[in-house]
């Protein structure tokens, strides 16, 4: 055979190989799908066997909304809770309706439920912070009628940021210890609560969380309490929640004096406002 002749076999030869290729690659996807739920189901099979893990329930979760709250106060929880299998969050407006609210930061969310909706019993009631909206918040009697009311049927209490001045108003922290942010740390012994300096602060049935992005460990630790440890630790590993952040400034002890105190006093009126609120 001629070099010709060899180059034309050969060509052809890889053509055919190729054709093979394309006409084999459903059957070949589709082994490939079969052997990757199979590695899912042993994954499952794994995981599931961990001591004092439960992979499934049907905890009831509302989760309440008001003009101005704080995004991040709701939606670092919210996506930790709505992760577990079979849980049911019930978002709730303070306006007793379905319209959007709108957050401090403008992002609006959408409420599922309204208050005669609600479950008469829940596994949890969560109240979000915010700056002026919270002060707004404490002012609404109705509402503050319907966190009193939901709280006494509710197996934790539970709130992030300022939330927890919207418990305070609602009778719920006398006795107890608990956190805010660190501008109205000050403010909770007004409530009869015991204020203290941590991310997350756990007295009986009622969780506090400090600011804004506590409310993530908030919702780790919720889910450790709920569904075992091995469950709470693959959420935050599919979260990737593993901070690093940028600047040593997250706390009032570390962060710059100037930053610290500018901070404080642009926030000074609301503080005074919110203080003679009480």
């Amino acid at each position: 055979m001629d070099r010709r002749s060899f180059t034309k076999l050969a060509c052809l030869g890889g053509c055919l190989a190729s054709f093979k290729a394309v006409a084999e690659s459903p059957a070949l996807r589709e082994a490939r799908r079969k052997q990757s739920l199979e590695v899912s189901r042993k994954a499952h099979e794994a995981i599931m066997s961990s001591e004092g893990l439960k992979m499934t329930g049907s905890e009831r979760i509302a989760m309440l909304m008001y003009p101005g709250f704080t995004a991040l106060d709701l939606v670092g929880p919210q996506y930790m809770l709505a992760s577990m299998m079979g849980a049911g969050i019930y978002l709730i407006s303070s306006t007793n309706d379905l319209n959007p609210v709108k957050s401090d930061t403008g992002l609006a969310v959408v409420p599922t439920h309204t208050w005669d909706d609600c479950p008469e019993s829940l596994d949890m009631l969560f109240v979000p912070g915010s700056a002026l909206g919270v002060l707004e918040a404490m002012r609404d009697a109705k509402f503050i009628g319907f966190i009193k009311a939901k709280a006494a049927v509710s197996k934790y209490v539970t709130s992030v940021c300022t939330g927890s001045l919207l418990l305070g108003k609602a009778g719920l922290l006398k006795g107890k210890k608990a956190t805010s942010h660190w501008v109205t740390l000050d403010l909770l012994p007004k409530f009869g609560a015991t204020p203290v300096k941590e991310r997350v602060v756990w007295d009986g049935n009622v969780i506090t969380g400090g600011g804004v992005t506590a409310g993530i460990d908030f919702g780790l630790q919720i889910i450790a309490a709920l569904r075992g440890r091995v469950y709470a630790e693959t959420i935050q590993l599919q979260a990737e929640y593993d901070p690093h952040p940028p600047y040593d400034s997250g706390s009032p002890e570390k962060a710059d004096v100037l930053v610290r105190d500018s901070l404080r006093g642009m926030f000074e009126p609301l503080h005074v406002d919110l203080e003679l609120e009480i």
